[in-house]
């Protein structure tokens, strides 16, 4: 699973602020549970979405809560594309389709595009995680 660190550089590209103690608080329990960590405030729910919300509309200002939650959502299912992948990894009937890259769109209709590529792998970092855009060659439009 993405480390705390990991989920606040992707919070912060994507909403320009980080979220740290939201991240914290998801994964809370994961060096006591390790995975099981995952049954308690990762999974969708209107208990937590309640609780997160009015937290960060307390703490920020009204529609921070809101940010917040969605925050959450992608926390969540960022933990799980990483499980996924790596059970992919681990299960030799994917051969070569074990990707490393998926692009995601969705639209209103509720149709979902998915595309998949691997790319190169990045040289491990020391110090704050870099979150690297890159668009497979083939998905570039010209």
């Amino acid at each position: 699973m993405p480390s705390v660190r990991k989920h606040c550089a992707i919070s912060e590209k994507r909403t320009g602020y980080a979220f740290g103690k939201l991240h914290e608080w998801i994964d809370e329990d994961a060096d006591e549970l390790g995975v099981d960590h995952r049954k308690k405030r990762h999974y969708f729910n209107r208990k937590d979405q309640k609780q997160i919300k009015d937290y960060w509309d307390a703490k920020k200002g009204e529609g921070w809560g809101e940010k917040a939650v969605v925050e959450w959502l992608f926390h969540i299912a960022l933990d799980n594309l990483e499980t996924a992948y790596k059970f992919s990894l681990r299960d030799s009937n994917y051969g070569r389709n074990t990707y490393n890259c998926i692009e995601l769109g969705f639209n209103r209709n509720g149709y979902i595009d998915c595309r998949f590529a691997r790319v190169p792998a990045a040289p491990y970092q020391l110090g704050r995680p870099q979150i690297r855009h890159y668009v497979p060659e083939r998905w570039q439009r010209n």
